[in-house]
């Protein structure tokens, strides 16, 4: 994982310094946070265990703009300290890095992309607004993306790529793989508003600890998948927009039986007047968990946004996973509200609240709440905040039963 990461900055680097690289398109900005909490629940157990806990985190974030490059660079690291529980605590980094190069005129290109951040582990485990210690874990995705764009025609766009991505997960539980890729799309522009996408793609998805046989459960199965798709894109008029979708995706593994599945996609945008706006999608595809293989995800969600002077949002969701290489279906619903309300000119009051119904097939059955209250004052360079954060887990199993407050105070600066 480091290598990538070594690699990554190594070519910023060498960039940077590259015959005929401008700096008057290069900015970086420094950056400080530094939060103090008390959390009464860090396990996230019936049986609580509280602790205070310190996190301190500099970071700069650099943008690079050139004729060749367009090129954004976060980085950072935190520390946590529990002083209860000092073997909580940690030392991480963070790390984002989004990258495009125009290597020959405006045919071919190559983008390199590396993330380095905490990802949830089990989508059904434990978890609350504000943990960043139980069910998660570290994780670093780079991709390398070459392609190749040619326009045999006025409105024909053909565009070639192949992709390298590299996942990796910090704790055991995680299936670290290799991902390559292999597509073709057409594009069809038929007016100004109305294209059409045709698409094809081979992957070969490899484990690093892949299983042997059907018998070995120490790691998932490989596989090649095949895709072949069809897409809409419909700017109805500069308020409204449509996208659709519609695909096959045959999966050919090396020791269970080969599966195929028809997959759908749709999302409607209308920006209904210059603070409101209103959203619905639908999507049906075929992805990698972080511990369990492939699945098969349904998802439909809508949202409803006002963003004035105040900014509130309001999302839905419902959806089902299947599991492709274990017995396991899990159904989940929920909805999340958040907003920003100004008091004056530099203070004002953030919230959030969210709710959660998750199924696990026959295993467990709970319900989730969680909230943050934070009221802040703006400062010349940043945000001093205070605020209070409550979650609860209802589960069928009484044993996983928790509760969760925390009270928090941070500043976080930028130059």
């Amino acid at each position: 994982m480091m290598k990538f990461q070594k690699s990554a900055v190594a070519l910023l680097l060498a960039l940077i310094f590259a015959p005929g690289a401008s700096w008057a398109e290069f900015r970086a900005t420094p950056a400080f946070s530094l939060r103090q909490e008390y959390n009464d629940n860090i396990y996230l157990e019936k049986d609580k265990e509280g602790d205070f806990v310190t996190f301190v985190r500099p970071s700069v974030s650099a943008l690079w703009n050139t004729r060749v490059a367009d090129l954004t660079l976060d980085l950072g690291v935190g520390y946590e300290k529990y002083w209860e529980n000092s073997d909580d605590d940690e030392l991480r980094p963070t790390a984002r890095l989004d990258s495009t190069f125009s290597l020959y005129r405006e045919n071919l290109f190559l983008r390199v992309t590396d993330i380095y951040d905490r990802v949830t582990i089990d989508e059904g485990g434990k978890g609350a607004v504000d943990n960043n210690l139980i069910n998660m874990t570290d994780s670093n995705r780079l991709e390398v993306n070459p392609y190749l764009v040619l326009q045999p025609l006025r409105t024909l766009q053909a565009r070639f790529d192949y992709l390298y991505e590299n996942v990796w997960y910090r704790e055991d539980e995680g299936d670290d793989a290799e991902t390559h890729r292999y597509a073709v799309t057409l594009t069809q522009q038929f007016t100004p508003r109305i294209s059409v996408d045709l698409s094809g793609a081979f992957s070969q998805f490899r484990p690093k600890d892949a299983g042997r046989s059907l018998l070995d459960d120490t790691g998932e199965e490989e596989y090649d998948r095949t895709n072949a798709g069809l897409g809409l894109f419909w700017q109805v008029n500069d308020q409204f927009s449509l996208r659709g979708d519609v695909g096959r995706a045959w999966l050919d593994y090396e020791y269970s039986d080969d599966y195929d599945s028809t997959l759908f996609g749709g999302q409607a945008d209308y920006q209904i007047s210059s603070v409101l706006s209103v959203g619905a999608a639908y999507e049906e595809d075929i992805s990698a968990s972080v511990e369990d293989g492939a699945r098969e995800r349904q998802e439909v969600s809508a949202y409803l946004a006002y963003a004035n002077r105040s900014k509130v949002r309001l999302t839905v969701f419902q959806s089902r996973e299947d599991y492709l290489e274990i017995d396991r279906q899990d159904d989940g619903m929920g909805a999340t509200l958040d907003g920003d309300v100004p008091i004056t000119n530099k203070k004002g009051i953030a919230w959030l609240l969210s709710y959660t119904d998750y199924e696990e097939g026959d295993l467990e059955e709970y319900q989730r709440y969680g909230g943050r209250l934070e009221f802040y004052h703006q400062l010349r360079l940043g945000r001093l905040s205070l605020g209070y954060t409550y979650n609860r887990n209802d589960s069928d199993m009484p044993s996983e039963d928790y509760d969760n407050n925390i009270v928090f105070a941070q500043v976080a600066l930028r130059w």
